[in-house]
Order: structure tokens, then sequence, then C-alpha cells
């Protein structure tokens, strides 16, 4: 860590190592001589050095492990890195002058409250990225400025971030992380990223940061400091280190080193973590990945609560001391050997977190639109009206979707999964069905109880498969009449669920309909009066007569954009095979 001196032209370095015999300062700027600057310690694990500024500089720390073996490791706290390769990196000091140069926020704006979102969950490398000839341009923050009109134009209100924090080599979708204090270099500067928020900001878009914090590539200093977990066989080996710890499979299943968010150096490690993203980069809030891992207490797993000391709720309060208005979302569910009563919804009410992604609601919407083993008798019903049965006490504590980073896109599960055996209409082509129940599962995001996030590339039915690699969005189908058309549908969807409160509000009622037999739902968003909304979904193959209750007066159909002329107490509509619609009032 770096920071000012009260002296002119000094800076501080500051760095965490507990049980280290000896710590030097390294860099460009003294030849990386071990000897020349050595730190001094408080004798509890904190070591520091003054010096006049050195200017741009690499550096790092050489560290003694015992007095047999020596490690050379960046900052953890570094703002910048600089990678050499896919193993060797060091922090990057840019100066004093640049170090303390602050962005002011942009004048006016207040984080919108969070039933007000619609959520674009976006990759920066795919979204600003593309293909040229045969070579691939990764996109950086740069890149998405052309974009923020775009989103604006959609109606969407918040971008999600995928995990922009530096991280091994060049294309990642970020779950890798290293340095949690820096952007990673390949997306751009730190003035890049704030640039963008800013002019995010000024479009009146949110912007959220996914984090990954349950665990950290290997080259983390505070991982290379002391004696590996592993072997070289990848068996387990006795734990020394302060920061990390051992855990069972179901807690890691994609590798690295898990952190231990129960002991007080992580803990405060990452406090400062969330502290700095929201002060310095003047972010709105975190969705953070895989709660259920982070607050993973080897000392305790079956603990029915949530320490309020350590763990998630620890972040959670950092964060909202640093900025009560900021927007706090999380990815929780049960792991095997953890106290059942450790659920999404007591997260949300025992923390500061504000509201989980609700895998319920995405699990039967998914298995309604691709027909699975009995598909019809799922309680549809539940999973997009039934929040408070998730244990929730408002529809705002739940993130709903049709589809996320972690899903095979709809459309391309359609057309390469589910066609085998749907029965669609005669002459339904695979494509149009592909992008009928694409935009069905879309119609019941909007329209039901709960925050609503789109994947990039929703809008417009992208049907490219899941894979973590580079795969940067067809911008080129905007130019095509159906995803063109598909794109319009969705936009006026968007625009209604952030005009009509009823679409925001807690309140749904279902009207009786037979889903196991029909195939069909229907709802109001809304008392039931002049400022409703009506929803209805036809999950069946063939088209369905359904009949919604509206007030007397003029509704317009989000869907086909007509409008309908309520006579007496109800409009009859004639809803296509894998169709629906929502009216709102005139």
């Amino acid at each position: 860590m770096f920071g000012d001196l009260p002296v002119a032209g000094a800076v501080t370095f500051v760095f965490y190592a507990p049980y280290k015999p000896f710590v030097s300062l390294v860099g460009d700027f003294n030849a990386w001589d071990t000897r020349r600057h050595p730190l001094v310690s408080d004798g509890q694990g904190t070591w520091w050095i003054t010096l006049d500024d050195p200017g741009p500089t690499r550096y790092g720390f050489y560290v003694a492990i015992d007095e047999q073996s020596h490690t050379w490791v960046a900052d953890p706290y570094a703002r910048e890195v600089r990678w050499v390769d896919e193993d060797e990196v060091w922090a990057f000091w840019p100066g004093t002058a640049a170090a303390t140069t602050r962005h002011a926020p942009v004048a006016g704006w207040q984080t919108p409250a969070l039933r007000d979102l619609v959520i674009y969950e976006l990759c920066v490398r795919d979204f600003g990225g593309e293909w040229r000839g045969n070579h691939p341009h990764l996109g950086q923050f740069r890149n998405l400025l052309p974009r923020l009109d775009y989103l604006v134009n959609l109606g969407i209100n918040a971008i999600e971030l995928m995990p922009i924090q530096a991280f091994p080599g060049k294309s990642s979708w970020g779950y890798n992380p290293v340095f949690y204090f820096a952007p990673a270099e390949v997306y751009g500067s730190p003035d890049d990223l704030k640039l963008l928020v800013a002019e995010c900001h000024r479009r009146g878009i949110a912007v959220l940061l996914d984090v990954a914090f349950n665990h950290a590539w290997g080259h983390h200093p505070y991982y290379k400091m002391y004696p590996p977990l592993f072997s070289s066989a990848g068996k387990p080996l006795q734990d020394w280190n302060p920061f990390f710890h051992h855990t069972p499979p179901a807690v890691n299943m994609w590798g690295g080193v898990d952190w231990d968010h129960f002991v007080e150096p992580t803990t405060r490690y990452f406090q400062d973590v969330v502290r700095y993203w929201l002060d310095e980069y003047d972010i709105d809030g975190f969705r953070f990945d895989w709660v259920c891992g982070v607050d993973y207490d080897a000392w305790n797993p079956a603990r029915p609560h949530f320490n309020p000391f350590h763990g998630i709720s620890a972040l959670c309060w950092a964060a909202r001391q640093t900025k009560p208005d900021c927007i706090l979302l999380g990815e929780f569910w049960q792991l095997e050997g953890t106290s059942r009563e450790k659920t999404a919804a007591r997260l949300v009410h025992e923390t500061e977190m504000d509201a989980c992604w609700s895998g319920d609601f995405h699990h039967v919407l998914e298995a309604v639109l691709n027909e699975k083993w009995q598909w019809e008798k799922l309680d549809i019903h539940r999973a997009l009206g039934g929040f408070r049965e998730e244990g929730y006490h408002t529809a705002a504590q739940r993130v709903i979707f049709s589809c996320s980073h972690d899903e095979v896109r709809p459309e391309h599960e359609i057309k390469f999964y589910a066609w085998r055996h749907l029965r669609p209409p005669a002459r339904m082509a695979r494509q149009e069905a592909a992008m009928r129940k694409g935009m069905l599962g879309l119609l019941a995001v909007l329209g039901a109880p709960g925050v609503p996030m789109l994947w990039a590339g929703q809008e417009f039915a992208e049907d490219t498969p899941r894979t973590i690699d580079f795969l940067p969005l067809t911008w080129s189908k905007l130019d095509l009449a159906a995803p063109r058309a598909h794109w319009a549908v969705v936009r006026r969807l968007i625009h209604a669920r952030r005009q009509f409160a009823a679409l925001s509000s807690d309140h749904i009622e279902f009207f009786p309909d037979d889903f196991v037999q029909d195939k069909v739902m229907r709802f109001r968003r809304g008392e039931a009066n002049a400022s409703a909304v009506y929803v209805a979904l036809n999950f069946d193959s063939q088209a369905r007569q359904v009949r919604l209750p509206v007030a007397r007066g003029r509704w317009r159909n989000q869907v086909d954009d007509r409008v309908y002329e309520g006579q007496g107490d109800a409009i009859t509509l004639r809803l296509p095979a894998w169709s629906g619609a929502l009216l709102t009032p005139e």
C-alpha cells in the first residue's frame, strides 16, 4: 500500500507481512536492489518505508519467507499493475501527482433505488470487442463509451460489469482475480475506468462491479509469501498461511486458493477493497460472486447465522458505511455441510446485503421454456410471484433473469438442445421458435415482481454458445429485420417497466388458470384500478385465447404495440404459440 506523507515530495510504501523477518522495497527506481531500501516493522506484521517520490516506476517487495528462502512480490494494495508475462507481475507507482489526483463525481448524480433498476450484465472484453479479420480486438473501457447511448435508448439504467480486477493473462471473464485494487491492465487505465463511470452517471446509468472475493489465483502476494497449501501434485499440505485456508471441494470447484474470511487480516483487507472502489471510482455497488464461499467458516461451518464481524456481513457493513446508498447484490445458495437455516433471504435480512440473484426464478423458467420433463407441473406461479415464499419481505430483494453469464443463452438452448423434443406449430422454423421463447422469457422477467436483469445481447436474441473465451456480441444482427424487431419489443417492455409503478411494486395477483392443461398464466401487477398492468403468458405450442379483466378504457399491448379498447370489464386476446402480452394503460 502507498500513500502521501505530510512532507512534500515524500511517499510512504506500506506492506503487511506478518511473521516475516525481512522486507525491502525494490523496483526500477533502485535497480531492484534488495538491500538499498529495507523496510522497518512495528513487530506485528506491518512494514513501511518513507522516501522521496521516485516518480513513475514499477515496484514490489523482496520478502524473506524464512531463514532459507525468499520471494519477490508485487504490492497487494497496488492501484495499477504491469504484467511481464502470465507469471511475473509488478505494481506500478504513477508518481505522487498522478496518485493524488481526484476525479470529481458527476454533479447531481444519485444512485437510483434498487427497485427502479433494470440491470444489464456485460463483460467488457466481449461487449466492447470485435474480430477484425482473424484477429481478436478485446474490448476495453473506452470501447464501451460509444455504446452508452445505445443502452440509454434501450432503457437500461444500471450496468453490471463482470469482474474487472487485475487477473493474469490477456483474456478472461475475471473470476481469477489477483490484485483487487487495480483494474485489469488489458481493459485500460484507472482514468479510463473513471471516465466510463462518469459518462454512465451523466446518462443516468448506475455502475455495479461483479467481484470474486471467495478465491484468488496463486499469483497473489499474500499466497506467495507463505508455504504453499498444495503440493505440485495438487495434494493438500499443512496450512501455514494467515490469509488463505483449505476448503472442501463443494466450496471451490474452479481452482485457485480460497480466502479465509473469518480471520482478521483477510476481513480488513477486503473491507479496504470495497471502501476503495466506492470512494475512488464512485461506483454504485457490487455483485458479490459465490457468497456461500466467501462466508464459509471452516471453524464453524454449521453456524446458522451470518457472523457480523467476519465473512460477507463485514464486507457489506464496510460498503454501507462508505456509501450509504450503495447497492449490494449477492449470489448465494446453501453448501453441503452448512446450516440449512442459512439462506439467501436470511443473508438479506441479517446483513447489509440488499438483494440476491434468484436461482429459483431462473431454474423454473428455464425448465418451462425448454419443456423439460414434466415441465407443465412445475410451480411457475411460485417462481414468478412467490418472493415471499422464498423468504424475502419485498420483491426488490431478489434479482430475476432468464439468463446470465452462468447459463446457456435461451435461444441457443432452444435451437441446439430442446429443439429435438419440441413440437412447434407447422412451418415454424427453429430460429423463430428460439426467438419466440427467448422473448417469452424476457416478458416473464420484465413482468414479474423483482429487479429485472438482462444478459448482454438478449435484447436482440443473441444465440451464441456459452464460453469463457473471447466471444464478442454479434452487433450486425441489428441490421436484420427479425433481431431488430425483437430489440424493439424488448425496448418497449423495458421502458414500460420503468414507466409504470405497478411493475416495480410488490403486488401480483394471479387469475385462475389450469396451467397443466392450457399452459397459460395470467396476472395483474398493482391494484385493480386504472394504473394496473396486466400480463398473459402462453407457454403452449398452439395459440390460445386469453381474457384479461381490465378496467374500461384504452390499453396498449407493449408486445405488438397495438391499442385495445376495454369494453365493459375485459379484453380478449389471441396469443400465438409461445408468446405473451403486457397491457399498460394509455
